[in-house]
């Protein structure tokens, strides 16, 4: 009689539980467990077929009645149904963690980019700074060669100026020369006795 109340109770274990479709196929995540037993049904009665470790991805696609099991979807294509208390909504400590690495390795490597950039600028700008000292130096050579060249020029064109003059001068005092001894000359000449012309024998 135990045997067969026995019985009857397994298969009533079996058959009892009513699954409830999931409304949405929402990923979910394996709480931070070693290792959760996948059952070919809603109860831990059903056979063992495999183990999803702790982080995993999964898809629910249904719950038992009482909720305490859900089947999923893992590994791409593999469905089992595991205890409800094993799933959490957000993604486990382990997925978060291998998430904050990844995204702490992506910022380490966008910083040594930056840095690197700030580095070419730092030595581009250096390198003009060194362009423009040596561009402000030539001009401060060629200035000083301007102004020489201007200071001579100015002499130059002084000393033209003074030559001129000087050139003028001389006109002035030659011409002013010959002149005078056109005047003397001709005053000169006026004083000199002019011969008398023979008077004809016949007049």
């Amino acid at each position: 009689m135990k045997r067969y109340l026995l019985a009857m109770l397994c298969l009533s274990l079996a058959s009892g539980p009513v699954f409830s479709a999931q409304d949405n196929n929402q990923f979910s995540y394996i709480s931070d467990q070693l290792t959760v037993f996948v059952h070919t049904g809603p109860t831990r009665n059903y056979r063992i077929t495999d183990t999803v470790v702790a982080g995993s991805e999964i898809t629910i696609l249904q719950r038992s009645e009482d909720g305490s099991f859900s089947k999923i979807q893992y590994d791409e294509n593999k469905t089992g149904w595991i205890e409800t208390q094993y799933i959490q909504e957000g993604a486990s400590l382990a997925q978060r963690l291998k998430t904050a690495e990844s995204k702490l390795s992506e910022l380490s490597t966008e910083l040594e980019q930056k840095q690197a950039n700030l580095n070419d600028q730092q030595s581009e700008k250096q390198m003009l700074e060194s362009q423009l000292r040596r561009n402000q130096e030539t001009t401060q050579t060629l200035q000083q060669k301007l102004d020489k060249t201007q200071s001579q020029l100015t002499a130059l064109q002084l000393s033209e100026t003074e030559s001129l003059e000087k050139a003028k001068m001389d006109w002035l005092l030659r011409g002013g020369l010959l002149s005078l001894g056109s005047l003397i000359l001709g005053y000169i000449l006026a004083l000199m006795p002019r011969k008398k012309k023979r008077q004809s024998e016949w007049a």
